[in-house]
């Protein structure tokens, strides 16, 4: 009985590498074509601007006299 669990143990242990090893080729075959698809675009500057997101630009009121007057 013991042969037998750690056969199973091994087994799975070989099935689960082997579906690693399937996703990481699956994710590398995405990555590439998505690579091939975009313009001249360097794969720094894609990595910099993807992970920042982006906001309308508002340009902010300068405050009045009677504020800086005050100070505060």
């Amino acid at each position: 009985m013991a042969k037998s669990k750690q056969q199973k143990k091994k087994d799975r242990e070989k099935r689960v590498a082997k579906q690693k090893l399937a996703n990481a080729a699956k994710r590398r075959e995405v990555a590439n074509k998505t690579d091939d698809t975009t313009s001249g675009i360097p794969r720094g500057t894609k990595v910099i601007t993807a992970g920042v997101k982006q906001k309308a630009q508002v340009q902010s009121q300068k405050p009045t006299v009677a504020h800086r007057r005050t100070g505060g």
